[in-house]
């Protein structure tokens, strides 16, 4: 062989050394419509931070609205590989996940979105080591867990007040709404998120107890004549990106950790870009088509006589799980609530530096999937 072949040969062998390597595309399976603020505002842009700082290792391909995967059968999709990872909600999976889904049952003890979005991820990371066995036992791997904004009643009539909302059926999603319907004298009729719509149009509901901005995100906008927007819980339990386990552990640990290190703003960021900033949104561009209306004194009394029964409502539906001592679990759970309303909220009300610092230290920095 000559020199120059010699070198010629060498020269390539280094740049194929060289070359970086071709970041990996994953799948990401979600049953969410493609246009809601969770998709646009929360997900999307979470895919597009951890391929930044992954250095591109790492891509996604979203395949959203139920195209592939629909919202209940996500969870069985990234288990078996059908999708590299995906969102799902815990709520729809008591039997594979009877203290993972508990994490769906929190939505009467959740009053500010942000305290709630903390005490939901310190809950399932940190305090329920029981939830996380279900998860590993699954084979999926969550990076987040979700809450939202506020629910407010959203009705197709007018109301104002409590006993406006007497004898009306209102579609709820999970079983805390429906406890607190049926406190009020309502009529809860368990909706799935796609058919709330559908439900209210065709009179199978009269009023839906969901977050505001949703009434762009489902296509409610011709449908609701009023909302009352006494904060009544804030729903819980999703989780908006999970890796299937095989998956999550093939990535490199550099990357790993850098989706982790990613999640302490990323709950700040996500709820406030998906929900908060979503609601006020739709709230200016209904006005003058819905009316807003603060609830009145009746509806407040009510809400904090249900909001202190929720600790034993919980044990109840924990016990009925099966889940081992569920009493115990659930005092832990009310406390760590209790601590970011009470005691975090302060320290960190409209800081999103000092919501990160207190996340990471709490939450994040324990991370052990």
């Amino acid at each position: 062989m000559s020199t120059f072949t010699k070198s010629l040969a060498i020269t390539m062998a280094l740049g194929v050394l060289a070359a970086p390597a071709l970041a990996e595309t994953y799948t990401f399976g979600s049953g969410v419509p493609e246009r809601s603020s969770a998709n646009r505002a929360g997900v999307l842009p979470l895919l597009e931070k951890i391929e930044t700082a992954t250095d591109g290792d790492i891509a996604f391909n979203p395949i959203l609205g139920g195209q592939l995967v629909s919202v209940p059968g996500a969870l069985q999709a990234i288990a078996d590989g059908v999708v590299d990872s995906g969102f799902f909600i815990t709520q729809f999976h008591p039997e594979e996940l009877p203290a993972a889904s508990l994490m769906s049952e929190v939505t009467g003890l959740a009053i500010d979105p942000y305290a709630t979005m903390g005490a939901l991820n310190e809950a399932l990371f940190v305090t329920c080591e029981p939830c996380r066995e279900d998860l590993r036992r699954i084979g999926v791997v969550p990076v987040l867990t979700q809450s939202a904004t506020p629910l407010t009643m959203q009705c197709t009539s007018e109301v104002e007040t409590m006993a406006d909302l007497a004898g009306l059926r209102v579609a709820t999603i999970g079983r805390p709404e429906m406890r607190w319907a049926s406190s009020i004298g309502m009529t809860p009729v368990r909706t799935r998120i796609s058919d709330i719509l559908s439900g209210l149009q065709l009179g199978a509901s009269d009023c839906a107890l969901i977050g505001t901005a949703w009434i762009r995100s489902y296509g409610l906008e011709d449908t609701i004549k009023s909302v009352i927007e006494l904060p009544q819980g804030i729903i819980s339990g999703a989780v908006p990106l999970a890796f299937n386990a095989d998956v999550w552990s093939s990535l490199a640990q550099e990357d790993r950790d850098a989706i982790v290190a990613l999640m302490p703003g990323t709950l700040w960021d996500y709820v406030t870009d998906a929900y908060v900033t979503a609601d006020a949104d739709v709230k200016q561009a209904l006005e003058g088509k819905v009316a807003f209306a603060p609830g009145d004194d009746a509806l407040r009394a009510a809400w904090q006589e249900f909001y202190a029964g929720e600790a034993d409502a919980l044990k109840e539906v924990a016990e009925s799980r099966g889940v081992d001592n569920s009493g115990e679990l659930i005092d832990a759970i009310v406390e760590v609530f209790r601590v970011w309303h009470e005691d975090l909220l302060p320290q960190f009300e409209g800081d999103r530096e000092a919501f990160i610092k207190i996340a990471e230290e709490r939450i994040f920095s324990k991370y052990d999937f």
